[in-house]
C-alpha cells in the first residue's frame, strides 16, 4: 500500500464539487458561486488557475448559515 493510500485510510470519503456542480445543486448560475467564494460565504480550495473546488462540507455549512439567516428575517 503506498503512503498516500495509508493517509486516506483514516479520512473519510470527501466529496469535492466544480463550481459548476454546485451551481446545479444550487439552482443558480457559476457567477454566484463564484461570488460567494470570492466574498467568503462559501469556502473553495484553488487547485489550480482553472481548478476550484468545493467540499461537501463548505456546502452543506453554506447551507446551514444562509438558512439560520432567512430563518432570523
Amino acid at each position: 500500500m503506498s503512503n498516500l493510500s495509508q493517509a486516506m485510510n483514516g479520512l473519510p470519503d470527501l466529496k469535492l464539487y466544480k463550481v459548476p456542480e454546485v451551481a446545479k445543486i444550487l439552482g443558480k448560475k457559476k457567477s454566484f458561486v463564484y461570488e460567494l467564494i470570492y466574498t467568503g460565504r462559501l469556502k473553495a480550495t484553488k487547485l489550480s488557475s482553472r481548478g476550484t473546488r468545493i467540499s461537501e462540507s463548505a456546502l452543506i455549512d453554506y447551507l446551514t448559515k444562509e438558512s439560520g439567516l432567512q430563518a432570523e428575517n
